[in-house]
């Protein structure tokens, strides 16, 4: 099953059409033409037979209606035998059935999680046709550091947040992260709180607290423009880390991690407004299961009120929240 790491990366690229041609024009250098309208294409190839081989995302590039060069856009956390074998045989794939479909030049990204496994995942595939070698485009967040400066931040806030969760040097990080309020704040609520906790749960612990430090100076020097509930998750997670830190002292690092989830929930529902009532409030953040946590901060962006919290899809009390 797909997981946080691969599907949130692919919603921005799916969110915004127009960043799959950003990132392969101004970071990687490649010749994908500019001033075209960009869309999302199929995430679907037909294979021989009734299979279908599913892809990540395409963007398909068109001027007057006329398709002029398509994009797939793939992430790749995974550089096992069995991985590279499954996408030396499908990628190729991709490819020539989109351009076969859309009669257009297709080029094939894929953001690894860092350089050895975007140079491992980019090794040239020999397909046995003479002079057919496919090599894939590949990158890592790190490199997308140099394309960021604070005006980027408002105009493409995605490559501030895909930066963020590289390992930078300490100089790039402070400036990557200095960004982040700025970027967070470009989207809407429920999806800016899901981007910031994304970046935020993949930080090491000492760019973490950095990270959270210049949120809640953000909060306090920046005019917001939108009602946007981070405000109140920057204060939690500044509240949160004050507890956090004393009782991590004292039992250690996983029940601070669960405070920290803890917070995440009551944030998420305070940004959709829904109401948590006294009783709920203590038993979200009297939970250290960080897996349950996890599992209520999945639901807590699509739930109507507190109660559907705690209920499976049966419609039964999820064990835990009986207290």
């Amino acid at each position: 099953m797909p997981s946080t790491n691969h599907e949130v990366p692919l919603e921005m690229f799916r969110d915004r059409p127009g960043l799959g041609p950003k990132v392969a024009r101004d970071v990687l250098g490649l010749p994908v033409p500019d001033k075209l309208c960009w869309r999302l294409g199929p995430e679907t190839v037909t294979a021989m037979g009734p299979q279908e081989l599913r892809l990540d995302v395409s963007m398909i590039g068109e001027k007057t209606r006329k398709p002029e060069h398509a994009i797939i856009h793939e992430v790749q956390n995974s550089c096992s035998e069995k991985e590279l074998s499954r996408i030396r045989e499908s990628w190729p794939t991709y490819v020539t059935n989109l351009r076969k479909r859309f009669h257009c030049k297709v080029t094939l990204l894929a953001m690894c999680p860092d350089e050895r496994s975007a140079r491992v995942v980019g090794e040239s595939v020999d397909t046995g046709h003479p002079g057919f070698i496919f090599t894939p485009v590949t990158y890592w967040p790190g490199m997308l550091a140099a394309a960021i400066d604070p005006t980027s931040a408002r105009t493409w806030p995605e490559l501030v947040l895909l930066a963020a969760t590289s390992q930078l040097s300490e100089d790039e990080r402070r400036r990557v992260l200095e960004m982040v309020p700025a970027a967070v704040a470009s989207f809407d609520d429920d999806r800016g709180v899901i981007y910031y906790e994304f970046i935020r749960t993949r930080l090491p612990e000492a760019a973490r607290l950095e990270l959270e430090e210049i949120m809640t100076i953000s909060l306090e020097n920046f005019t917001w423009e939108s009602d946007f509930a981070l405000k109140h998750q920057a204060i939690g997670r500044k509240e949160g880390r004050a507890e956090g830190e004393a009782v991590g002292r004292a039992e250690g690092e996983a029940v601070g991690r669960a405070e920290g989830e803890a917070v995440a929930v009551l944030t998420v529902l305070a940004a959709r407004g829904i109401e948590v009532d006294a009783v709920a409030r203590e038993l979200i953040l009297a939970c250290g299961d960080t897996e349950r946590l996890t599992e209520w901060l999945t639901r807590a962006v699509s739930v109507t009120s507190v109660e559907d919290l705690f209920v499976d899809s049966d419609n039964a009390r999820i064990v835990g929240a009986d207290q």
